[in-house]
């Protein structure tokens, strides 16, 4: 997840609640996915301010490779550090991630307890709610009310990609067209893939 705000107007920004950081570009959520040939895919978080050996420029935040490389120094990075072999790489940043679940008409998530974080543009109750695009996008992005930070964060992020994927698998988007079309248009558009991807 980038947090990339290219393409955002003033008006997306606010909406958003982005801030206007438009000139560089870090990693927001780094995560890496196993899918085997018999069993059950495995999800990993990575937190975004690891400090790790990135290859040119000694040690620094996991995300700082992306910063100064791009994918190619991300992957790179990722492999260098956990041993493990990147065969894909999917991308996508915050006007995209809105819209996503903004077509799929929200995502259905329970908050553990009350949230209120301004950076994230967050201000929640706790329990289970059905959250648009700007919402979602502050939950998975929500750190400074959290005292485990990016470990925090990174729970809510996988929390988040749960209800997406129960979302999008459902009969209710599946056989609706006027649900999937726009929710397959808006991810296919919003994402970012390498070559041999698809």
């Amino acid at each position: 997840g980038s947090d990339s705000r290219q393409g955002l107007s003033e008006k997306d920004a606010d909406r958003l609640g982005t801030g206007g950081d438009i000139g560089s570009t870090r990693t927001d959520t780094i995560m890496l996915v196993h899918v085997p040939t018999f069993g059950t895919p495995t999800l990993v978080s990575i937190p975004r301010d690891s400090y790790v050996p990135i290859r040119g420029m000694g040690e620094n935040k996991i995300n700082a490779s992306y910063n100064v490389g791009g994918a190619p120094l991300l992957i790179d990075t990722v492999e260098q550090n956990t041993g493990l072999r990147i065969d894909g790489y999917t991308e996508i940043g915050f006007g995209g991630f809105a819209d996503v679940v903004d077509n799929l008409g929200g995502v259905e998530i329970c908050a553990k307890t009350d949230i209120v974080d301004e950076k994230a543009h967050l201000d929640i109750k706790a329990g289970c709610q059905t959250m648009d695009g700007v919402t979602a996008l502050g939950f998975v992005r929500a750190r400074y009310f959290d005292p485990r930070g990016d470990l925090g964060r990174v729970e809510r992020q996988r929390q988040f990609l749960s209800a997406l994927s129960s979302k999008l698998s459902s009969p209710t988007t599946i056989i609706n067209p006027f649900r999937s079309l726009p929710a397959i248009d808006a991810l296919t558009s919003s994402l970012t893939v390498n070559d041999s991807d698809h």
